[in-house]
């Protein structure tokens, strides 16, 4: 009766040439275990798509979409310039993009858009991210105004 386990590259060659050397002497009649090496792909870079394979077969699936809104600086005095900045993860391009400001202005559709805060407030700037396969998701960051 064979039996099988599942170990890591390095682990089996330790554990072939550990059991190489064990015996020490005439043929055995213990059964021999087969060892199976497995070995684990990287993760695929941010914004990436994946790809799974089973059964050697390739399916091409985008990883669920994420976003995150940042903006530098997020507090200042009147007239406050701020860049904002889309962090994506996943999705399917082509992406689309969407910020308001909070501060009546016209949205934008730019990725990564710089705006001008003209007076005084608490602001709240929404980012909204589509992607081709339907997917969205969306983030908001606070922007404080002094005089």
């Amino acid at each position: 009766m064979n039996r099988a386990f599942a170990v890591s590259a390095p682990l089996a060659a330790c554990l072939f040439l550990a059991l190489h050397g064990c015996g020490g002497g005439g043929p055995s009649e213990a059964p021999h275990a087969t060892a199976t090496a497995t070995t684990v792909a990287p993760p695929a870079a941010a914004g990436s798509p994946t790809t799974t394979v089973a059964g050697g077969k390739a399916d091409d699936e985008a990883a669920p979409l994420l976003a995150w809104a940042d903006a530098t600086p997020e507090e200042g005095k009147a007239p406050l310039a701020v860049e904002f900045k889309a962090d994506v993860e996943g999705g399917t391009p082509p992406l689309k993009y969407s910020w308001t400001f909070g501060d009546g202005t016209p949205d934008s559709t730019d990725p990564n858009p710089k705006h001008t805060y003209e007076k005084p407030g608490k602001f709240r700037a929404d980012l909204n991210v589509s992607d081709s396969g339907g997917d969205s998701d969306s983030d908001y960051i606070e922007i404080e105004v002094s005089q």
